[in-house]
């Protein structure tokens, strides 16, 4: 009789264990936890190799095993802009503008403005200050889309002098307010001396009646996706006249 309950308490068990393992959400039966098992297991908890401590070292710290225990970057934060629309009848454009950027005097209005995020508003504190510059090409001829691209070209060529080194990536074609151009992404650094100072930027050559419009931007390379909210603002309220 014993050994029949015995044989019938361990076809339950079995028969528990094959439908707990069959239905989803389910667990088996439980197991001894150890540290590294708790590490491992509980879910959000760190997961740390405990063979890396050194076992007479109790203040020993962890050694996060790559890439298992890297941390996750932190989500960069959206800007909270204020605008402005600036208007240049002479140049014959009007676009939205952070209203706390500067316009740097020190360029000829009728064709070139630059504004220039201040140094208090910078999210890289002594780095590289957020620009953006948009130039006008009087051509006196009808201008295309192949205009543009070639201008492009030539504005690439132009502007690598400025960095220490400089990257440009693929042409590619695209719209901007109501005129056809061509755009590219570039890698960019800049070394004063004291300091290097990497940078991402993106510059488009658009075509406009009988007019080119250059419009540039370039940022601290780790805060680039965040000032492209800038650049879509600029994209999406920019009006040639």
């Amino acid at each position: 009789m014993k050994r029949f309950l015995l044989l019938f308490v361990c076809a339950v068990m079995t028969s528990s264990l094959a439908i707990a393992e069959s239905l989803p959400g389910t667990t088996a039966e439980p197991v001894v936890f150890t540290p590294q098992t708790v590490a491992a297991n509980t879910e959000g908890a760190p997961k740390l190799d405990f063979d890396l401590l050194t076992p007479d070292n109790p203040a020993a710290t962890p050694v996060a095993v790559d890439p298992i225990d890297k941390p996750t970057p932190t989500p960069a934060p959206t800007p909270n802009f204020v605008y402005e629309t600036y208007d240049n009848p002479t140049m014959g454009v009007s676009f939205s503008i952070p209203y706390t950027w500067l316009l740097n005097p020190n360029t000829n209005h009728a064709t070139t403005v630059q504004f220039v995020e201040p140094k208090n508003e910078m999210m890289e504190p002594d780095g590289y200050q957020t620009r953006i510059t948009i130039e006008k090409y009087n051509m006196g001829l009808q201008q295309t889309a192949s205009d543009a691209r070639s201008r492009l070209e030539s504005v690439l060529e132009e502007i690598a002098p400025s960095f220490t080194t400089f990257t440009p990536g693929n042409i590619d074609s695209g719209d901007f307010g109501d005129g056809k151009g061509y755009y590219c992404y570039y890698r960019a650094e800049y070394n004063d001396g004291a300091k290097n100072y990497e940078m991402n930027g993106r510059v488009i050559v658009v075509a406009h009646e009988k007019a080119l419009y250059q419009i540039r931007l370039t940022t601290p390379r780790n805060w680039y996706s965040y000032y492209n909210y800038l650049w879509r603002k600029v994209r999406s309220t920019i009006n040639f006249q």
